[in-house]
């Protein structure tokens, strides 16, 4: 029954609640697929939040934003929701542009990895062995 309605012309060319009521505030709207953090810059990684000092150039850009923001967030005490919510914005103003650009090129890189039909592993394989001559040999 959903095949043949995601057929039908008046259900294909829908487009879902969410976006109508983002587009109407004025904002634009990306849907990015499940399960593919590597392709969104903001989700990739969060869960190494690990911070190496000594190393910090090189071993930053497999860190995406979230983590990168949340392991310095989790670091400030906070004694309540107004400090909270301040240290919150502090934290996601203060992560700086370059580590951005890098987390930003990552994505590109799965990106052009799937386009030319890697799986999985082997985009991550392409990725990683880009990333470490910055070119892109095998995308």
């Amino acid at each position: 029954m959903a095949r043949l309605l995601s057929q039908q012309d008046d259900f294909a060319n829908q487009e879902p609640m969410p976006e109508t009521l983002i587009k109407k505030t004025g904002h634009l709207c990306i849907f990015l697929p499940k399960f593919h953090c590597e392709l969104n810059p903001i989700e990739m990684a969060s869960g190494l939040l690990h911070f190496n000092v000594r190393d910090s150039d090189s071993e930053s850009s497999c860190w995406q934003y979230w983590g990168w923001c949340k392991y310095r967030y989790r670091e400030r005490p906070k004694n309540n929701f107004a400090e909270a919510k301040q240290a919150a914005v502090q934290f996601l103003d203060a992560c700086p542009l370059d580590v951005l650009r890098r987390f930003i090129n990552r994505s590109w890189r799965f990106m052009s990895a799937y386009r030319k039909g890697l799986n999985g592993e082997a985009a991550v394989w392409a990725v990683r062995n880009t990333a470490l001559y910055l070119k892109l040999p095998y995308i």
